[in-house]
Formats: C-alpha cells, sequence, structure tokens
C-alpha cells in the first residue's frame, strides 16, 4: 500500500512539473509568435484564475474576509463541479465525506457544517434531519459564487456562527449572457463511463428594460459506481433532478428585487445507512426520498455609496427526507428567514453594517405510529463596522444580541439571551506581505436535535445554550502573481447539544497554501493540519457525529493553463492526505495515506463560440480510497463508503 502511495505521489508531481514546464514553453512560444508577426491577428486573453474574491462580494476586501475562502463563477465554470465535494476540491481546509450526493457532508478545519452558519441566496438553512445523510444538498452548477468564512466570523453572517459561516449565491441572468445579448440558453449533455451516468441540463435566461428571468433543469441518472478494487458498490447510482427559477428587476438606483426558487429530488436505492458502505459485510439498501427546497425574495444593493445601502429578505427552505422501509420514516427540516439591514458608507473605506434578522426552524419526524416535533425561533440584532483608520491598517468589529427561544417534544420551553461579539485587524506590513488576527465568542443558543433521533424522548431539564470561541493568526504574501499564506486557528465550544445533554470540544491546526498565477493559467497547493478533542470521550467517528470529522493532514492542489493558439484549456487537481493517527488514543489503527489525481480539458473553439467540449479523467490511479471525512473508517464490523475508481466524463455545452 504504501509503495502504491510513494508511486502516486511521484506520478502527481511528474504531471504537476510536466504541465509546468508545457506552460513555460507555451509562454515563450506565444512570446516568439507575436514578436515575428505583429500583423497577425490573434486570440484576446484569456485569464484562468484560481478562484480571486467575489466581485459581487460587496465587503471583499475588509478585514473579516482576510481568511474567506472563495469560489467564483469562473472557477467553477473551470472546474465543472457534478458534486459539492468537487465544488471544494482543490482546498486542504475544507474536506467533503460521504462519496455519494446523498451522504456528503462539508467540514471546515474539521467542524460539520451543522455548526456553520449556512445560507443559500441569504436564507439561512439549518435543517439537521439526519446523520446518516447530507445536510444541505447543492447542486453546484446552480452556484455564482461561495464565500467560506472559516471559524471567525462577522456579526452580519448570520445567527450561531460558531465554526465559521458558508454562503451559497446562485447564478443571475447577468452571468449567464453573452456580451452584448440580451436573451440567451444553454444546454449540457455529459457521460461518465464509471457508473454510466448521463446527465441533461437546459436553461433560458433573458432580460428586458430591467427584469430577468431564468429558467433551469437538470435530469442525472446512472448505475453503481466501482471503486478502485472493481468492486460495484450497491447504492451508488446516480438518480437525481434539479431545477432553478428566478426573477428580478433592476431598478434604476441600483437596487435589485430578486425572487429564487430552487427544488432538488434525489430518490434512488442507498446504503442501509446511506454515509456506511456496509456493516458485516452486508451491503443492505433501502430507498431514500431526499427534497430540499429554497426559497428566497430580497431586496438589495450590491454596491455601497452614501448612507442608504438597504437589505430586506425573506425567505424558506425545507429539507425532506423519507425512508420508507422498515417503518416508513419521514424527517422533515424547515426555516422561516427574515432579515432587515443597511450599510451606512461613512467614508469610502469606512462602513457600518446594523440590521435585524428572524430565524425560526422546526424540525419534525413521523411514521404511521409516531410524531414528534421541536421548534426554535431566534431573534437577533447585530452591527459590524469595517474601518480603514489610516493606511495600511484595516479592522473589522461587531457584535450580536439574540433572544433564543426553543421547545422540545414534550412541551418544554427554554428560553436564553446571549451576546456575541468579534474582532478582525489586518496590517499590510511591506512589500505585499500583511499580518492578520480575529477572534469571535458566538451564542449558538439552544439547537434542535436531528429530527430521525426524536424517538429517544428527550428530558430537556439539562439543556444549556452552546457558545464558541474562536481565534485565528496568519500571515500572508501577494506580489507580481505570487501568493503565499499560512494561519493558526483553535475553535472551541462548550455546551455543544448531545441528546438530552450537553458537552464540549475543540479543533486546532494550521493551514499552509501558496500559488503563482500566469494571466493564462495559474498553479497552487494548500496544506492542512486539522485535530479535534472531546472533552468527555476519546476520538472516534461514532462520538464525532454532528461535531466535526477527523481529517488530519491533508494536501490539495490544481494547476491550469489554458493554450490560447489552441482554445483549450487544460488542467489537473491533487487531493492527497498522510497518515492518520487521531483515533489510536481509542484503540484504532492508523489510516492508510492515499494520493488522488484528476485531470480535465475543454476546447472551446473561437469560430464556435456557441459549443465547448470537455473531457475529465478522475482518479486517474484509480485508487480505493474513502475522503478522511468519511465516516467509520476505523471500525473492524464498517465498510467505509468508498469514493468511484477510475472514470471518463464526456461532456458537450452548447450555448446561445
Amino acid at each position: 500500500m504504501h509503495n502504491r502511495v510513494r508511486l502516486s505521489m511521484l506520478l502527481a508531481g511528474t504531471v504537476l512539473q510536466s504541465a509546468i514546464l508545457m506552460v513555460g514553453a507555451s509562454a515563450q512560444d506565444a512570446q516568439s509568435e507575436v514578436a515575428s508577426s505583429e500583423d497577425e491577428s490573434r486570440l484576446e486573453t484569456i485569464h484562468v484564475s484560481s478562484g480571486a474574491p467575489d466581485t459581487h462580494d460587496k465587503h471583499q476586501g475588509s478585514a473579516d474576509r482576510v481568511n474567506s475562502l472563495y469560489i467564483s463563477r469562473e472557477q467553477i465554470e473551470r472546474t465543472d463541479p457534478q458534486t459539492v465535494r468537487d465544488l471544494f476540491a482543490g482546498d486542504a481546509a475544507i474536506s467533503v465525506g460521504g462519496a455519494t450526493t446523498a451522504a456528503q457532508k462539508v467540514f471546515v478545519n474539521g467542524i460539520d457544517e451543522n455548526n456553520l452558519a449556512v445560507t443559500v441566496d441569504g436564507v439561512q438553512q439549518g435543517n439537521r434531519i439526519f446523520h446518516h445523510t447530507n445536510t444541505n444538498y447543492i447542486d453546484p452548477a446552480l452556484l455564482k459564487a461561495v464565500r467560506v468564512d472559516p471559524g471567525v466570523a462577522p456579526a452580519d453572517a448570520g445567527f450561531a456562527a460558531l465554526g465559521g459561516a458558508i454562503a451559497y449565491e446562485t447564478v443571475d441572468v447577468p452571468d449567464l449572457l453573452i456580451v452584448g445579448r440580451n436573451f440567451g440558453a444553454f444546454a449540457n449533455m455529459s457521460y461518465e463511463t464509471n457508473g454510466k451516468t448521463a446527465a441533461g441540463t437546459v436553461a433560458g435566461y433573458g432580460r428586458h428594460e430591467g427584469f430577468e428571468l431564468l429558467g433551469y433543469s437538470k435530469i442525472a441518472k446512472g448505475e453503481t459506481y466501482k471503486n478502485g478494487n472493481g468492486f460495484a458498490t450497491p447504492g451508488t447510482a446516480t438518480d437525481f433532478q434539479s431545477f432553478l427559477g428566478k426573477g428580478a428587476y433592476e431598478l434604476g438606483s441600483g437596487h435589485r428585487l430578486e425572487f429564487t426558487g430552487q427544488h432538488v429530488i434525489d430518490e434512488t436505492l442507498r446504503p442501509y445507512r446511506a454515509n456506511i458502505g456496509a456493516i458485516n459485510n452486508s451491503f443492505t439498501t433501502r430507498l431514500y426520498d431526499l427534497r430540499r427546497t429554497n426559497i428566497s425574495a430580497q431586496f438589495k444593493k450590491d454596491e455601497i455609496e452614501g448612507f442608504w445601502n438597504p437589505e430586506a429578505l425573506i425567505g424558506f427552505s425545507q429539507n425532506n427526507y423519507k425512508v420508507p422501509h422498515p417503518e416508513g420514516s419521514e424527517g422533515l427540516g424547515g426555516t422561516l428567514n427574515a432579515k432587515i439591514e443597511n450599510v451606512f458608507e461613512l467614508s469610502e473605506v469606512n462602513t457600518v453594517t446594523a440590521g435585524l434578522d428572524l430565524i425560526s426552524k422546526d424540525g419534525a419526524y413521523k411514521d404511521p405510529k409516531s410524531y414528534y416535533k421541536e421548534q426554535l425561533t431566534n431573534l437577533g440584532g447585530y452591527a459590524q463596522a469595517r474601518l480603514s483608520p489610516i493606511d495600511r491598517i484595516n479592522l473589522s468589529f461587531g457584535g450580536r444580541a439574540d433572544g433564543n427561544y426553543f421547545e422540545g417534544m414534550d412541551g418544554t420551553q427554554i428560553n436564553n439571551f446571549g451576546l456575541s461579539g468579534n474582532a478582525f485587524a489586518e496590517v499590510d506590513v511591506y512589500g505585499g506581505v500583511s499580518v492578520n488576527a480575529g477572534y469571535s465568542n458566538v451564542f449558538g443558543g439552544v439547537e434542535l436535535e436531528e429530527t430521525f433521533e426524536f424517538w429517544r424522548k428527550y428530558d430537556y431539564s439539562n439543556l444549556k445554550p452552546s457558545r464558541s470561541d474562536n481565534m485565528t493568526a496568519g500571515v500572508k504574501f501577494e506580489h507580481d502573481g505570487w501568493t503565499a499564506e499560512s494561519n493558526i486557528f483553535n475553535t472551541r465550544f462548550w455546551n455543544y447539544r448531545d441528546g438530552a445533554g450537553n458537552t464540549d470540544f475543540s479543533s486546532w491546526g494550521f493551514n499552509v497554501s501558496g500559488g503563482f498565477n500566469w494571466g493564462s493559467g495559474f498553479a497552487k497547493l494548500s496544506y492542512s493540519d486539522v485535530r479535534l478533542n472531546l472533552a468527555d470521550h476519546k476520538l472516534e467517528s461514532y462520538r464525532l457525529i454532528n461535531i466535526g470529522a477527523g481529517t488530519g493532514r491533508k494536501f490539495s492542489g490544481e494547476i491550469a493553463h489554458t493554450f490560447e493558439q489552441y482554445d483549450l484549456t487544460v488542467g489537473a487537481i491533487l487531493d492527497a492526505a498522510l497518515e492518520f493517527d487521531g483515533f489510536q488514543n481509542a484503540g484504532y489503527d492508523a489510516f492508510d495515506p492515499y494520493t488522488v489525481v484528476s485531470a480535465y480539458a475543454e476546447y472551446k473553439p473561437e469560430k464556435f463560440e456557441f459549443m465547448s467540449v470537455r473531457l475529465n479523467v478522475d482518479n486517474i490511479f484509480d485508487e480505493t480510497y474513502a475522503d478522511r471525512a468519511t465516516y467509520g473508517q476505523e471500525y473492524a464490523s464498517v465498510t467505509p463508503l468508498y469514493e468511484p475508481g477510475r472514470s471518463f466524463r464526456l461532456s458537450a455545452n452548447f450555448r446561445y
């Protein structure tokens, strides 16, 4: 096994090194051609970036964004992610456990997304249903931008940003239109060899006199995939539908009124426990019917100008998970959101954001014999100042006040009030070098338990409101396309709800990354070392349910380049994990390392701008592995849900 890993790492290094050498040769050839023939027409320069800050983020560049991880629309179009795991590939600080879309969960610095403030088009999620399934089912093709605030998050990120925040934004009509056009459409068709999965996407969109309208639909169907050992894993077939509708009106003042509706369906056989391949070699499957809905209405202004920059939102999200066999179980989790805020521009580099928000959550479980429900309402007020008092210094600080009202299954009411605060600072030292630090203390109230655990009929007398402490410090360097950064972090949770009681835990470690962008391409590499600790138990997967994942030491990397003379973009992605010994104190063996390399090539002919053809080769070396964040790898009785083995995906995109 170790020899295979070393060979894979060597081959991966060879692939990346060869790509860099080809880029250098290509750049020299291009310069020679231009010098020898200035009259010869050539393509407009194509810039391929590694994921710059989202231009739609009105607070980009502020101190509280210094450690934020951005995924731009350009990056999404370049990597063409099919799952959330694909979406976050390339950044070692983020792990996605669970090989199928029904089981995938996002972990930021080892912390489960259940413990972050997650929003989709501004609507805060929180649909905690079943620890064997995903929490927030996202179709990456719908997205125009993602922002992750690891650990320390600003007050306007939302209620209970205990371990940070994730903000997903879906595409708008202007993001899809070809320059100079007011109407458009696209269709995408793809086929993947591992699992024989066929997918089709269609969309139509347009704008007229300030009005915008967008409709999107995707359907994907396939068979079970094979892991690196060639085993066809039961319960891994694809049966997926995704829909998006969006209408908007742009006011002349720069304000925007927007209505969005999303619906995702995943209904097919999955492993009996959706995130576990098998227990005691029993590969039993059962039907999981998973449906997620997100609806929002927003009035907003992306550009900040003057004292009047209001934003208002009302939204709804719901997860509905049915497991018909054996008991006809159904879990529902819903949130109702409302928010109103304003950004006061004191000067070009100094703003204050203030607002009120409301989130009402409910979680329910039902079967033919039972019905249980918990409810939570939180009313909060917040303010966040983003200031630059002198050149080279950026500050951001703010706080929240939250009233938290919880009602248990038996009618027990628990009311709490809590304050939260945060502070960030970034200092530009010299020559592109800056240092930064951040701290937050966050009130989380009493959270809902997952609905499929309501059969336990809790005694709520011992529940306390949760709270977290987040600290981070780092250094960054940016100059002439070169970037490098590192940060250390420590997140501690107190009184985290564990059924009918509370527990404490912590996550700490460091992240390092670096890269170079040469205009028509880039290379980047990141390394993350994350450790977890439980106050009351030794570390193992079962004790980490809904808390986090032992991800340990991971590498992620990506390289891409556009060969302008050939209208061709090629790239490769690296995902590697070193040996993990985090569960040894509980008596379990260390996990073996793994190395996974994937590659892609996309041809976009200038003469036929309406079409492109793409080839992806995933898991080139046919590695048999489960992502570090996948449940249960330490248990002898568990066969983990292994990721797919080598697969080829051919796709064609037609655009008008």
